[in-house]
């Protein structure tokens, strides 16, 4: 094989192909190595991040449970019930923020049906009248916290400030009655716009001390402006319909003629329906919001 011949040629054209072959081939070898190790590095810088913003989020909420909140009020515990039933074609009537002039006619009501309710108390009320209280107890109603104050923005404004205003109700009721209540309602609900910043801390509080709330899923509609007795009914059968368990929102308060009227119609439309009628006990499975981002 002479150099500059034709088979000089082929050879060489050969060997520059096995070259390039070759080269292509270290070349896609150290590419690989290379997004082996990107790929790892990025997957530890992921993980890294993952476990800083949990160790963040762990810390936040370390941070948010105040060991002074915590022991607060030693005496305020409840017994949770082991059980949660769930009784079919059920009504529970729940009466707001009384007692009231109205308590009375209310309960007399309920005595000639032979019906048991629930009574979420204000504190600031219930201290003007303990014997009504103790009447409630005494024919088998069930009596629970709703508030002392009922002033949203204070009540809110810290877990502490719920447990001092929970306290007070919670021990008014006791001494009145000698009963330790540990079923509550939240002013305006479990979740609304003046306890957007510390609902879940204060729920997570008050179930650790053994409390169950109730919200509702049906409503009178008394509480809205030029509320009637007709209006009140309405609402009762429409939030009501399709339901087979119901826990009724209605307000026992001084200008709530329209909910004492109202109520015996109320309680014969249900009962033409099939229901029957309980008070809640914390064995009761509750009904609660959703939780939302306010």
């Amino acid at each position: 094989m002479y150099l500059g011949s034709v088979r000089f040629f082929k050879h060489l054209i050969v060997a520059i192909i096995l070259l390039l072959i070759f080269g292509l081939l270290i070349a896609a070898i150290s590419l690989a190595a290379i997004n082996k190790n990107y790929k790892s590095q990025i997957s530890d810088m992921q993980s890294g991040t993952i476990l800083a913003q949990s160790n963040l989020v762990e810390e936040k909420h370390q941070n948010s449970l105040s060991i002074e909140y915590q022991e607060r009020y030693p005496d305020l515990y409840a017994t949770p019930s082991e059980v949660r039933r769930i009784e079919p074609k059920t009504v529970y009537l729940t009466f707001d923020d009384g007692p009231s002039f109205r308590t009375a006619e209310i309960l007399d009501i309920l005595k000639q049906e032979d019906i048991k309710a629930t009574f979420f108390i204000i504190g600031k009320e219930g201290n003007k009248n303990k014997d009504i209280l103790k009447r409630m107890v005494d024919e088998g109603h069930t009596l629970g916290v709703h508030t002392y104050s009922h002033v949203y923005d204070n009540i809110y404004e810290s877990v502490e400030s719920y447990l001092d205003d929970f306290y007070l109700t919670y021990k008014l009721i006791y001494d009145a009655t000698g009963v330790e209540p540990d079923v509550y309602r939240f002013p305006g609900g479990s979740i609304n716009k003046y306890s957007s910043q510390d609902y879940i801390e204060i729920i997570a509080e008050m179930t650790r001390r053994g409390f169950t709330y109730y919200d509702w899923n049906a409503s009178s509609g008394d509480a809205v402006a030029n509320a009637t007795a007709k209006s009140v009914y309405s609402n009762t059968v429409q939030s009501s319909e399709g339901k087979d368990r119901i826990i009724l929102l209605m307000h026992d308060s001084i200008n709530k003629s329209y909910t004492v009227s109202a109520l015996p119609e109320i309680i014969e439309y249900y009962k033409a329906k099939g229901y029957k009628f309980e008070g809640i006990t914390n064995d009761v499975s509750p009904i609660a919001f959703n939780y939302i981002n306010y």
